[in-house]
């Protein structure tokens, strides 16, 4: 089925569609909205939402074969005709023009739908979109995103083709190509438009290999990986490059605003993860510009500018890319002397914790001298995350580990006397210094446990995987059972137990006594969504021993389990219906290797 389409002269931000061919992708839209899923779009169709688009012909088949399975309305399709809807959209959208970008429906449908097209039908969809600079596509509020989606697909259709189809990769690479000398010739502007900004940072994204949204982080002091998909084409390397020469040379230009400040950390990203050797000149340039070097040792620059809510976001990506010699020197030349003040600091404070993510050892050594005695500071004024930051480098750099301990055990009052560290899991958890609020100065503070913070959980992982746990170890085998159970429950707890069951410098025969005082306890953790995670996490690293007894106690409560949704997936997990029918054979399964016990996960579910 075609759509009548209207002369094309008109392809800038106000351009508009035939109605017709508008409500062609209209449609389109709807019988997305309906229901048409991945999945469905991958193998499975309703017959009345592909009688829109498919050829008469295919719907006379497609109506043969609802004789056969009767009047439903989705049947499985073969790999052909289920392929059909994707396909014929885009087919319209190519033969539609750029306009359709710049159409509501049209819009969304290609956003929906270009995440999963083919290298050889990118190659065809992302040519048009990229001419006309500003006044193109690119300029457009709707043409923006649909530009960042086909960007986007860019890497890993180039992937899956595999060199197998030279020409739509060719083609999609020569429209990356053009969009970047655009880009590049005009940079002030695209970075300082409200749509071309988006382009931009997409643009960066493809040309240095960096993840889209959603993907993990590097570790600190890495690279990281590039993203899924193809090695990067020979030519996106020089032509990210040319960027970072264009960033540097409008670098005053593009401080602010908002957007274009985001283009520059975007550059500083997209450079460090293809580890181009424009990126120390670019981090050097950005430190240079925000922060000088200060003749007068009492003022720094440097510190000022942390300050600044804008100009902090930059200095922050900068460091997160700079090399520990670079660190090395702002630390000593600028924050040397001042960090008590930038750990109290609302905004300074977070370049601090940046720093501490990627600083060498001497670096973090140096800011635990001078900030470990006042750590009480930041904390009071509430800024744990300075905390969190500290305690996370020093997880890195194991001789620093026992005096970050001890700073951080006097911040919370639990370090001396020694009986007050048996508390030490409520005080760090819940962020609540001993003799705060209501409690007299000179109580003891008593094994229980409060809420768990986000910050206090993280404290306590950093701490689990110190190479001495044994004071944290110590304080959560002092809590009662019922309060172990809570910390399970809890969102930030639950992380806790993680921690104490995947750390190598936890004893075995501690954690083993842990896991004893949840016995009584496995059913409210079996029914909650956060406690059934730590029980698999339990079951996972548990002995068969231990499995036989976590299954004798669940067993008995097995109706109470098949009420809830997360006990009948804990329930499934310990092979409840076996345990009961077969107990020796569950028991010898249970013995067995993972990969045994993998092959058997039917004989498990009957």
């Amino acid at each position: 089925m075609g759509v009548r389409r209207g002369p094309r002269a008109e392809t800038g931000p106000g351009a508009r569609l035939e109605p017709d061919t508008a409500g062609y992708f209209r449609r389109a839209l709807e019988t997305l909205q309906d229901g048409l899923s991945a999945e469905e779009l991958g193998g499975t169709f309703r017959v009345s939402a592909l009688s829109r688009y498919v050829p008469r012909c295919c719907l006379a088949l497609f109506h043969v074969f609802t004789l056969f399975w009767g009047n439903c309305a989705v049947f499985p399709v073969s790999r052909s005709l289920a392929a059909l809807f994707a396909p014929n959209v885009l087919a319209e959208a190519v033969a539609a023009g750029p306009g359709v970008a710049l159409d509501p429906g049209g819009s969304r449908v290609l956003q929906a739908l270009l995440p999963r097209a083919p290298l050889g039908v990118l190659g065809r969809v992302l040519p048009p979109l990229v001419l006309g600079g500003l006044g193109g596509p690119a300029g457009h509020p709707l043409g923006a995103r649909v530009l960042e989606a086909a960007l986007g697909r860019v890497l890993p259709a180039l992937g899956e083709a595999a060199g197998l189809e030279e020409e739509a990769a060719g083609r999609t690479e020569e429209a990356v190509g053009q969009l970047a000398a655009a880009v590049g010739g005009d940079l002030v502007a695209f970075a300082r438009h409200p749509a071309g900004s988006f382009v931009v940072r997409a643009l960066l994204r493809v040309l240095g290999g960096v993840p889209g949204a959603g993907a993990p982080e590097p570790p600190p002091g890495g690279a990281g990986p590039k993203a899924e998909g193809a090695e990067l084409p020979p030519s996106f390397l020089p032509l990210l490059g040319q960027l970072a020469d264009a960033f540097q040379e409008q670098l005053p230009s593009l401080l602010s605003p908002p957007g274009a400040s985001l283009c520059l950390q975007g550059a500083l990203q997209a450079l460090h993860r293809s580890q181009s050797p424009a990126c120390s000149r670019l981090c050097d340039a950005v430190i240079g510009q925000l922060a000088p070097p200060s003749p007068a040792p009492a003022e720094s620059a440097l510190v000022r500018a942390l300050q600044d809510p804008e100009r902090s976001r930059l200095l922050e990506a900068a460091m997160a890319v700079a090399g520990a010699r670079r660190l090395r020197e702002l630390f000593q030349q600028q924050l040397k002397g001042h960090l008590r003040g930038v750990a109290t600091h609302r905004v300074a404070n977070h370049g601090l914790q940046r720093l501490l993510d990627h600083a060498p050892a001497d670096v973090v050594g140096e800011v635990l001298c001078e900030l470990g005695p006042a750590l009480a500071e930041p904390l009071a004024r509430g800024h744990p995350g300075v905390l969190t930051a500290l305690t996370g480098a020093c997880r890195r750099h194991p001789g620093l580990q026992q005096e970050a301990l001890r700073h951080l055990f006097q911040a919370f009052g639990c370090w001396e006397p020694r009986e007050r560290r048996q508390g030490c899991v409520a005080l760090l958890g819940g962020l609540r210094p001993f003799g705060g609020g209501d409690k007299d100065e000179g109580a003891e503070p008593e094994p229980s446990l409060g809420p768990v913070t986000l910050h206090g959980s993280l404290l306590l992982q950093h701490l689990l995987h110190f190479g001495d746990p044994g004071p944290v170890v110590g304080g959560l085998e002092a809590l009662p059972p019922p309060a172990l159970a809570a910390l399970a429950r809890s969102p930030p707890g639950s992380r806790v137990w993680d921690a104490l069951l995947a750390s190598p410098t936890v004893p075995t025969r501690a954690r083993r006594r842990l896991l004893r005082k949840l016995k009584g306890h496995f059913l409210s953790l079996a029914c909650h969504r956060n406690g059934s995670r730590v029980l698999d996490a339990v079951w996972a690293s548990a002995s068969a021993p231990a499995r036989a007894a976590i299954a004798g106690e669940l067993a008995s409560q097995r109706e109470a389990l098949q009420r809830d949704p997360h006990g009948r997936g804990v329930a499934r997990t310990l092979a409840l219906d076996l345990f009961l029918r077969r107990r020796r054979l569950w028991e010898r399964l249970q013995a067995a290797p993972d990969r045994r016990r993998g092959l058997l996960a039917p004989v498990l579910e009957d």
